[in-house]
């Protein structure tokens, strides 16, 4: 007990202690680093779940091109599927199309259903209930 009021204790110390200033030139040199890394800032990804054990799907894909950044993202939950395109840059973040469709009375659980993940990052794969492990809960039926 004593070891952990001792750590809490020593990192608040560490949290609480006063940031340094920067001086007015490195503040200005840190500034331009940053303005240089959000102009020329590149990527783009994507990642979907489609969950037909919960009947859910979510689904999101962004692309950034230097300080504008395009995506959308939509979701369904028995209910409804909505489906928001977005942009953020110099004027803000804002959305540019909203659809909202209803599909149904709410979700149906399948217990024979499979849920498939993927991603641009991840790669893909899918799941199953383990409806013969009561600790697992899951098991994974493919990957690539």
């Amino acid at each position: 007990m004593f070891r952990f009021v001792f750590v809490v204790c020593a990192l608040s110390v560490v949290f609480a202690a006063p940031q340094r200033e920067l001086s007015a030139e490195a503040k200005a040199e840190k500034d331009e680093l940053e303005k240089f890394q959000n102009e020329n800032a590149h990527y783009s990804f994507d990642s979907a779940v489609n969950d037909d054990i919960n009947d859910q799907a979510l689904h999101r894909s962004e692309t950034r091109d230097g300080t504008k950044v395009e995506g959308q993202y939509s979701y369904s939950d028995g209910f409804v599927r909505r489906t928001v395109h977005y942009v953020a840059d110099e004027n803000g973040y804002r959305i540019v199309k909203e659809d909202m469709e209803e599909i149904g009375e709410g979700p149906v659980f399948n217990p024979n259903g499979q849920a498939d993940v993927s991603g641009s990052q991840i790669g893909q794969y899918s799941i199953k209930l383990d409806q013969t492990d009561n600790e697992k809960h899951y098991k994974e039926v493919k990957s690539q």
